[in-house]
């Protein structure tokens, strides 16, 4: 065989950044919601990023590197066998003992260039005149070994392969797992050919046709087929004659330019990876409507908790605590029974009666309105469960079952804590800039006149009376105010339990353009190539 040097085809620089662009933006897609077609797609996104990382970008990156032939088959099929036979030397061991191959050996002429990076870090590379130039010939693992390792090698092997041979026997032709292969070479437009090895002759015939009526009925009778006879002899070698057919062909296929196996492999590879991205793109875009689905459940029962009770749902509030206090610290002798700015209340044992009055007023307002807060969102929360979880199984499913409740209910109380202070802080700037406020401060103190303010907010009798003798008899509108930064309060709290209940959904491949992005890479694939 006579193997001319590999040739540079057009624009390898342009697709070698197209190539790895559409690298990284296969690896960043994730599709987490299950769908029918989940495993599928999972599979196909590993697929195509062996075939990125094994055959498309290092073949395009080491142009000059001869091109891969990998010999594979089931175990005990003789692929060592063959190798030798080809090569006319004993160049890697064949036996009885498997797995007979355990790291993959790859031949090559001494004067070619260095063997495709992806296939040498994994390969005992050896240089041999017994090779022809512009070729290198890989004996791989088994496909089937029992080994996983060396599955692994003889997967990746075939993905980084410019033309397969298929070693098979009479005894084996028909395991599935080389027929997987074939067929995933076909698809991707490899050169493959099929050797039936170890033949003895009264079924030659017999088996070859039922060999030629698989590969009819797979799609694939124009694959070559050579047969190469039992070794009567058992001395475990072929004679180089005995393969010359095999040997003529790959003359007829790679003699003429070995950068033509590497451009068909390569288009036919690239073929494959371009519809695997519209296949991948179609996948994100179902996943993307059924994120935008379950995001619209939670936000319809966030809006219905929102919703509950109306306006006046503050009423709801636990305020037992808080207007026994008030009732205890406004009657005669309480610490607040007298508001006005005399003498007396400017005494120092009045003035820290009342602020110990109000200081315990206000943690009871506090605990009170956390209370409620974290009660509407756990009441959110529940509606949102039970409808993700009505259906069947599915993308509501998952996504309920994603929360750990105790994670959710530290959560929650957190988000529940920080409205509260805000809210209580809103009070404080609704009532200090109201225009009698300065009276209120001289006589409870800028905390105490807050206080106050909360707790009439509340709809606390007693606190609204005194909240009028403080500052000013009309409090109506300050009042409907600080409620309507307490709903704000709860809605913030609410939604705060939905942003968290649609986190797991908050993943780019998700969102419903995401898919232009794969889209875009399969149209510049298609430009050059």
């Amino acid at each position: 065989m006579s193997i001319r040097p590999i040739k540079t085809w057009a624009y390898p620089g342009a697709l070698l950044d197209a190539l790895v662009d559409t690298r990284r933006v296969v690896s960043e897609v994730e599709l987490p919601l299950p769908t029918e077609n989940e495993q599928q797609i999972s599979e196909l996104v590993a697929k195509m990023l062996d075939q990125l990382d094994h055959h498309l970008i290092p073949r395009v990156r080491e142009e000059a590197s001869p091109a891969i032939v990998v010999v594979a088959g089931s175990t005990g099929a003789g692929k060592s066998t063959v190798v030798n036979a080809l090569l006319g030397e004993q160049l890697t061991a064949s036996g009885v003992l498997r797995p007979t191959t355990m790291v993959p050996h790859v031949f090559h002429h001494p004067l070619d260039g260095a063997v495709l990076s992806e296939v040498a870090k994994r390969a005992d590379v050896i240089a041999t005149e017994a090779v022809p130039r512009g070729l290198a010939i890989v004996d791989s693992p088994d496909l089937d070994s029992v080994r996983g390792e060396n599955r692994e090698v003889a997967q990746m092997l075939l993905e980084a392969a410019d033309l397969w041979v298929f070693v098979t026997t009479a005894a084996r032709y028909g395991d599935a797992v080389p027929w997987d292969a074939i067929r995933q070479g076909a698809d991707r437009g490899a050169s493959i050919a099929i050797v039936l090895n170890r033949v003895s002759v009264d079924v030659a015939a017999q088996v070859r046709r039922e060999l030629v009526d698989r590969l009819s009925g797979e799609g694939l009778e124009t694959l070559p087929l050579f047969v190469i006879p039992e070794d009567a002899d058992s001395r475990g070698t072929v004679p180089q004659d005995v393969v010359g057919g095999l040997g003529r062909w790959l003359d007829s296929v790679a003699a003429a330019s070995a950068a033509t196996i590497v451009e068909r492999t390569l288009h036919g590879a690239t073929e494959s990876v371009k519809e695997w991205l519209e296949t991948l793109a179609e996948a994100m875009d179902d996943q993307a409507a059924v994120a935008k689905d379950v995001r619209s459940e939670v936000r319809r029962c966030a809006a219905q908790a929102e919703a509950e009770g109306g306006t006046d749902w503050y009423r709801e509030i636990p305020t037992g605590a808080v207007s026994s206090r008030w009732e205890q610290s406004t009657a005669e002798g309480g610490a607040l029974f007298r508001l006005r700015n005399s003498l007396w209340t400017k005494r120092r044992t009045a003035r820290e009666a009342r602020e110990k009055a109000l200081h315990e007023i206000e943690r009871d307002v506090i605990e009170a309105v956390e209370a409620s807060l974290t009660f509407s969102a756990a009441s959110a929360s529940d509606a949102m469960v039970a409808a993700l979880t009505g259906d069947d199984g599915g993308a509501g499913q998952w996504l309920a079952s994603q929360r750990d409740p105790r994670d959710a209910r530290t959560s929650r109380e957190r988000a529940a804590a920080d409205a509260t202070r805000a809210w209580m802080a809103t009070c404080d700037e609704i009532v200090t800039n109201l225009p009698g406020a300065k009276h209120g401060i001289a006589v409870v103190g800028e905390p105490g006149l807050k206080t106050t303010m909360a707790s009439a907010a509340l709809g606390v009798e007693a606190a609204r009376t005194a909240l009028s003798l403080l500052v000013a008899p009309s409090m109506s509108e300050a009042l409907e105010r600080a409620r309507e930064e307490l709903a704000a309060a709860r809605r913030y709290a609410i939604n705060r339990e939905a942003l968290d209940m649609m986190k797991p959904t908050d993943v780019a491949s998700l969102m419903p353009d995401a898919s232009a992005r794969v889209r875009l890479r399969r149209a510049e694939l298609r430009g050059l190539l």
